[in-house]
């Protein structure tokens, strides 16, 4: 889990309970998408990866998801974290 997604279960969840409420993930159209907690592994993954190992096809096959879901997701989670940005980063 660490290895993939770069944080520690405990954290994973504290930022799903932050970002899952967003309105991003709700879509008006009733269109499924996948739960906040993939979007987010699959957000992760790209994020804490670099060079080959982040292209959206290696991050798809992992996952077992198509290349728009890992596209789509990754926007999605990057909104939703961005706009909680200056309650939760700051400078030390």
């Amino acid at each position: 889990f660490c290895k993939k997604l770069c944080v520690d279960p405990a954290i994973f969840d504290c930022i799903v309970d932050k970002i899952h409420e967003h309105v991003i993930f709700h879509s008006r159209l009733n269109n499924l998408q996948l739960p906040v907690s993939i979007q987010l592994a699959i957000f992760l993954n790209r994020a804490g990866h670099y060079g080959n190992a982040i292209s959206p096809e290696n991050i798809a096959q992992w996952a077992g998801v198509s290349v728009g879901s890992v596209i789509n997701c990754t926007h999605r989670v990057m909104i939703a974290i961005l706009s909680q940005h200056n309650e939760y980063i700051g400078v030390p």
